[in-house]
């Protein structure tokens, strides 16, 4: 950021009443974490992408074969999911190994949904007609 852009943002902050200052300084703590928090992310993810592919292969491979077992539904309502954790930066907290168990088992529910909704697969093997 130029120096004469921080000189305009500490003239409006001057401006503003005290309590004011100190709500707004607050929010710009809070969106500066979330923003190298979802830095972060986008690297941790970057970086697992083609882990992530490989191991998807193998898995369509046993479903095509047939080898792919039905998922129960009681073991999925109990895969914890980025959901339960109040930040992105708490989940990141946790131990890589932790982090590959919760996505793994989340995966795992994904593909079972989507080998037994076939409701995408008519969606891109039909066609689209433009109006």
């Amino acid at each position: 950021m130029s120096s004469s852009a921080i000189a305009t943002l500490v003239k409006i902050m001057e401006s503003l009443p005290e309590t004011l200052q100190d709500r707004v300084v607050e929010h710009l703590r809070e969106y500066l974490e979330d923003l190298r928090d979802e830095e972060q992310w986008n690297f941790s993810f970057q970086n697992t992408q083609e882990s992530l592919i490989r191991a998807a292969k193998p898995a369509k491979q046993e479903i095509s074969e047939g080898k792919a077992q039905p998922l129960d539904i009681d073991i999925a309502l109990e895969i914890p999911t980025i959901a339960n954790y109040p930040s992105r930066r708490e989940f990141m907290q946790l131990s890589l190994e932790e982090r590959r168990k919760i996505l793994a088992k989340q995966a795992e529910v994904m593909l079972q949904h989507y080998h037994e909704d076939r409701e995408w697969q008519e969606l891109e093997a039909g066609d689209l007609i433009d109006y």
